[in-house]
Parts: C-alpha cells; sequence; structure tokens
C-alpha cells in the first residue's frame, strides 16, 4: 500500500476526479464531474484531513483479515477517500437489498445482498439506521436494469449490511 506523501495533490482532467502521487503516478479515481461537488479546478493538496481518512480506513482494511494486494488495497483507499472528501450526497436506495436478521459490519466491511448476487461494500460514513457505502465488488446487480459498478456509493439501512467475517472473505472481486 502506497502512503501518502506530501507531494500528493488531487486534481480534474476531462471531467474527472484524479490524484496525483509524486512525479511518476497519478490515479484516475472513479467519480467525474457529475458525482462530485467542487471538482478541483487546479491542484488541491492531499491535506491532512484526507490522510487521516486514508489512514483510518487502511488501519480497518489491514486489521480485517481480508486478502488485498498492494494494488488493490490503494485504489480502495485512493477511491474511498476521493468519495469521503469530494462525493456528492446519495439517497438511501435500501430496497434493493434483502433484510439481514444480523446485521451491522465488521472492520467496515459488509456483504450486501438481493436476488440477483451479492457484493462486498466498504461503510464509508456510519450514521443512525444508515451507512454509506462503497462497492468494492467488481459490479453488483441491484434489478433488472440497475448495475452498481467497483466504487460505486449506495446508501442503505444498515439492516442490510452482513457483517463480513475472514470466511466469507470468497466474495471479494476487487
Amino acid at each position: 500500500m502506497l502512503q501518502p506523501m506530501s507531494d500528493w495533490y488531487w486534481f480534474s482532467e476531462n471531467g474527472q476526479l484524479m490524484l496525483s502521487m509524486g512525479n511518476e503516478w497519478q490515479c484516475t479515481t472513479a467519480y467525474g464531474i457529475k458525482e462530485i461537488i467542487d471538482l478541483p479546478q487546479t491542484h488541491q493538496l492531499f491535506h491532512l484531513s484526507a490522510t487521516e481518512c486514508y489512514m483510518f480506513l487502511a488501519e480497518h482494511l489491514n486489521s480485517s483479515g481480508q486478502h488485498f494486494s498492494d494494488a488493490q488495497l490503494t485504489h480502495i483507499l485512493i477511491n474511498a477517500t476521493a468519495a469521503i472528501m469530494f462525493h456528492k450526497p446519495v439517497t438511501p436506495k435500501s430496497w434493493f437489498l434483502d433484510e439481514i436478521e444480523s446485521f451491522g459490519f465488521h472492520h467496515r466491511l459488509a456483504r450486501v445482498t438481493n436476488k440477483f448476487n451479492s457484493g462486498v461494500v466498504l461503510v464509508l460514513i456510519d450514521e443512525n439506521a444508515l451507512a454509506t457505502c462503497m462497492l468494492i465488488s467488481v459490479n453488483l446487480q441491484l434489478n433488472e436494469t440497475k448495475l452498481l459498478n467497483q466504487f460505486d456509493l449506495i446508501k442503505v439501512a444498515k439492516n442490510r449490511l452482513e457483517p463480513l467475517l475472514l470466511e466469507t472473505s470468497s466474495q471479494l472481486t476487487a
């Protein structure tokens, strides 16, 4: 996993949020102009609050017992940080997912399920009865016509989140 550095900065290119990680590396996030509040028009430093967010989520993912390559973990963390820092609020869409009797999340990871399939999400924002989550599986079919792609956000009632424990880690396809 890459550690945030003082020369990292956010910028936009062709309406897409990007992160420059020094002279040789840059990452295109999953978020474009339609999903972002205040898309940076110039370089915006990856400041202390972004670094704290990145490291907080890294700690949870590293302690989850799930196995991510360094590249996967870095990509998840960059998109999660971008979502927390820049993404427009999303409206609840719990009806797409099945209720779970023993609900919650484990190390901020949870599985969501419906009649079409299941996927793994990372809980980004934990609010009262709702959670804003980022899909870390490759995709999740919500209904006949709606599909979530990796790193898309969905807000759901917490009773839709099945705790992701180590023995269920085979669902990670990020």
